[in-house]
C-alpha cells in the first residue's frame, strides 16, 4: 500500500525523551569537555518538558533516573541532575536564564517555545526512521467512515501514554467541531500499546484508533493479514520531531560542535548503535532545510495553549 513503507517497532514518547538525554551525555562528553561559556561545570543540568518514565510506568521513574545518573557519572565523570519541568515554557525559561544547559522538547513544544524565545536553538533532532512524524486515523476497511467528521459519536482506542502529537491532533480535530475529545467520541478506550489498539479495530471492538507511521509498519510486518483489513481515513500534517536544544551562548561553539558531532555520529559507533536500538531511534540528524517551515506550520495549525503563553 502506498501510504506506508516497511519500518521498525513502534516508538514511544517517553522512550524518545530518555534516549535523547542518554545520548547527549554519553556520546558528547567523550574525552575532556568544557561546559559553559568560560569554566568547567561540576554539575550538568538537563531539563525535559515531560516525564522521563519509560513504558514500564510511573513507579519506576525514580529508579530509572538514579540508574541514568549513575551511568552518566561512570561514563563522563560528571555529576548531573536531570529534572522534569512543569511544562515546555518552564523549561525554555530556565534555559534562557542559564539554569539548564540542555533541554529536550517534543517538536510541537519547541515550535511554541521558539516563538517566545528567539535564542532557543536546535542542536539536533531525534529520528525514528522518519524525520517528521505523521498521525493516522485508522478504521476497519469495512467501516463506512471516510473522514474524521464521520467518527463523531463513535468509539476510539488510544495509547494511554503515547506520543503527545497523537493527542494534540485528536484534540484539534475535535475542537474544529466545537467539542472536547472526551465528548466527541462515544467511548475512549486506553491501551498500553499500539498493537492492541489496532487489534480492537480489526475485531470490531472499537471503531477507530490513531497511530504513527512506525507503529503501523510494525503492525503490517507482524500481522499482514489483519493489516489488510485496516484503512486510513485521515492524517495529520507533518509534526516537528523531538528536539535537543540549547540557548544562546550558554554553551560555547566548541562545546556545541562536540555535542552535535557525537549525536550525528551515534549510529556509526558500536556503543551508539546499542543505545539507538535500546531506545527505538534510528539516529540524530541536523534540522532539515524546511525545519523552520514545519515549525511555522505547526504553530499556525496548533497554536500554543493560551494559559501557557502569559
Amino acid at each position: 500500500m502506498l501510504w506506508l513503507q516497511t519500518f521498525s517497532r513502534r516508538s514511544r514518547q517517553r522512550g524518545l525523551i530518555l534516549s535523547i538525554l542518554v545520548m547527549v551525555i554519553l556520546l558528547s562528553f567523550q574525552g575532556s569537555m568544557v561546559l559553559g561559556q568560560q569554566a568547567k561545570l561540576n554539575v550538568l543540568y538537563i531539563g525535559s518538558s515531560g516525564s522521563l518514565t519509560t513504558e514500564n510506568g510511573g513507579r519506576n521513574e525514580k529508579s530509572n533516573l538514579e540508574t541514568l545518573r549513575s551511568f552518566i557519572k561512570d561514563e563522563t565523570g560528571l555529576d548531573n541532575e536531570i529534572t522534569r519541568q512543569k511544562n515546555w515554557q518552564e523549561l525554555a525559561e530556565k534555559m534562557s536564564k542559564g539554569k539548564l544547559q540542555i533541554g529536550v522538547f517534543q517538536g510541537y513544544e519547541f515550535a511554541w517555545a521558539k516563538e517566545k524565545y528567539a535564542d532557543l536553538k536546535p542542536l539536533a533532532v531525534a529520528v525514528n526512521v522518519y524525520v517528521y512524524p505523521v498521525v493516522y486515523v485508522i478504521t476497519k476497511r469495512s467501516n463506512q467512515a471516510s473522514n474524521f467528521a464521520s467518527l463523531q459519536g463513535h468509539s476510539l482506542a488510544i495509547l494511554a501514554n503515547g506520543p503527545g502529537n497523537l493527542q494534540l491532533y485528536l484534540d484539534h480535530q475535535c475542537q474544529l467541531a466545537g467539542k472536547k475529545t472526551n465528548t466527541y467520541f462515544s467511548k475512549i478506550t486506553p491501551h498500553d500499546n499500539f498493537e492492541d489498539a489496532l487489534d480492537d479495530v480489526v475485531d470490531g471492538i472499537v471503531d477507530a484508533t490513531v497511530a504513527d507511521r512506525v507503529a503501523l509498519e510494525a503492525y503490517k510486518r507482524r500481522k499482514p493479514g489483519r493489516f489488510k483489513q485496516l484503512k486510513p481515513i485521515a492524517q495529520s500534517q507533518p509534526f516537528p520531531p523531538p528536539v535537543v536544544a540549547y540557548y544562546g551562548n550558554i554553551l560555547n561553539d566548541a562545546t556545541r560542535g562536540q555535542f552535535r558531532e557525537g549525536l550525528l555520529n551515534a549510529s556509526k559507533k558500536e556503543k551508539g548503535q546499542t543505545m539507538l536500538t535500546l531506545f527505538r531511534l534510528t539516529g540524530f540528524e541536523l534540522p532539515p532545510a524546511d525545519f523552520q517551515k514545519v515549525l511555522t506550520a505547526t504553530r499556525t495549525s496548533y497554536p500554543a495553549p493560551s494559559s501557557t503563553m502569559k
